[in-house]
């Protein structure tokens, strides 16, 4: 009896708390199956492609099927260009992004620079990443001894080329600016533009200035430039320069070249109207289309032939990269996630659903087309990044004035010489003038 009065008088009361919220005293009684809400990551990234969505929401939705009742990632996103501007609003806001994607080089370090980056070096100690990560997207990720970013993905520059259009007018792949040059040409007498050129938003036309300044003046003359130890009124800066007004003069580039964005330029690369792009590794997404494979029109591709007697450079460098803000509460709990973003299976998803070429590198290209194999080979190979475009290199002060210099030098607005002095007004204004 006294037990049974005891069970009810103890059930009155679980039923009285529950109805005015008492949780609390559930518990006491150790009772309170109520689990505890999971940890909220919000994940800000740069949609490039629409690939690019579809990627993001299997990576998010694959790691809430296992672990979102205890840790639950949300994710958003904009196009690349709107990133540009989006991002610092984004960063510096009440409540940021847990983990967002960066840029490396000149704009990674603007980041840390303003102190929104985490020291992910305790996190690449703890899960590996040094080993498991190729080693030229890693190299980058360190400033000033510590490490900032994780690379997601690597890419490399190539001249990619219409494999049907040089065999219909008989051409061999150049190993040599000359050799190139002559098969342009062969290609511009037949009616057929010798360079895509996409270039409506800028940055476009600094990968052929970036890749020509390397292979005809070295590594060290474009580096110079990259860390403000070399003006960009230097002869050969201004040179290069001058050789892309020269091509440009010359009807070397697609008409309309200026006003052409980068997707709609797969139009006419497809209807043949063009014989090489030099661009990145990253485009390989878009000469896929609907298809589940490489490319909608025979395409291969040769790195940037020499320009002189020194050895060629193929342009190396982190396409995708992510940041844990600083200001997060829950570091551990965004590691894991970014764990999951480089681990083998999100990497091998990353090669069926988006684009190549995933940093985790033990990540499988068997099933690749062999030109796309080649071209991971030849990154795995190379060990370490060699150069960025001047975008991704630079604080986005110096490299917004270089690109619109740069356009308006192709479009005959302005000489060579005032583009690099603009340019270079605008890198004193930055980091000041540099000491001879």
């Amino acid at each position: 009896m006294g037990r049974s009065s005891n069970k009810l008088t103890r059930r009155k009361f679980l039923r009285t708390t529950a109805a005015i919220g008492g949780g609390a005293a559930a518990s006491a009684f150790g009772l309170n199956s109520a689990r505890a809400a999971p940890i909220e990551l919000r994940y800000f990234y740069r949609a490039a492609w629409p690939t690019s969505e579809t990627y993001a929401n299997w990576l998010i939705d694959e790691w809430n099927k296992k672990n979102g009742d205890r840790v639950h990632v949300t994710g958003s996103s904009v196009d690349g260009e709107t990133y540009k501007t989006k991002q610092t609003i984004e960063l510096s806001s009440s409540s940021p992004p847990d983990i967002f994607y960066s840029w490396e080089g000149g704009r990674a370090a603007e980041i840390i620079k303003a102190g929104f980056s985490a020291d992910l070096t305790p996190y690449y100690q703890k899960f590996g990443w040094d080993k498991s990560l190729n080693p030229a997207s890693v190299t980058l990720a360190t400033f000033d001894g510590k490490k900032y970013f994780v690379p997601t993905e690597i890419g490399a520059s190539v001249v990619w080329y219409r494999k049907d259009l040089h065999d219909k007018l008989g051409l061999s792949v150049p190993t040599t600016w000359d050799e190139m040059m002559a098969n342009a040409q062969k290609a511009k007498a037949a009616g057929i533009a010798p360079f895509m050129l996409s270039n409506q938003k800028k940055w476009p036309a600094q990968f052929m200035w970036s890749a020509m300044m390397v292979n005809k003046y070295g590594l060290d003359a474009y580096q110079g430039l990259i860390d403000n130890k070399i003006p960009w009124t230097d002869p050969r800066a201004v040179d290069i320069t001058a050789m892309m007004q020269k091509l440009a003069e010359d009807g070397m580039f697609i008409p309309d070249f200026n006003s052409i964005d980068f997707a709609p330029a797969q139009v006419p690369w497809t209807q043949g109207k063009a014989l090489y792009w030099y661009m990145g590794s990253f485009i390989l997404g878009s000469f896929r289309g609907d298809q589940k494979e490489c490319c909608q029109v025979p395409t291969d591709w040769f790195a940037f032939p020499a320009m002189s007697d020194k050895k060629p450079i193929m342009s190396i460098y982190d396409e995708d990269t992510v940041m844990i803000h600083a200001a997060s509460k829950n570091k551990d709990e965004a590691a894991e996630f970014v764990d999951w973003m480089v681990s083998p299976a999100a990497s091998a998803k990353k090669l069926e659903i988006d684009k190549p070429y995933a940093s985790n590198a033990s990540t499988d290209l068997s099933h690749l087309p062999e030109m796309e194999q080649r071209l991971g080979k030849a990154m795995a190979d190379a060990g370490s990044y060699t150069f960025m475009h001047v975008d991704h290199g630079t604080p986005p002060a110096i490299s917004d004035r270089f690109l619109d210099g740069l356009q308006g030098v192709l479009a005959g607005a302005i000489s060579p010489q005032e583009a690099m002095a603009a340019t270079e007004t605008e890198a004193e204004r930055v980091r000041g003038k540099i000491k001879t």
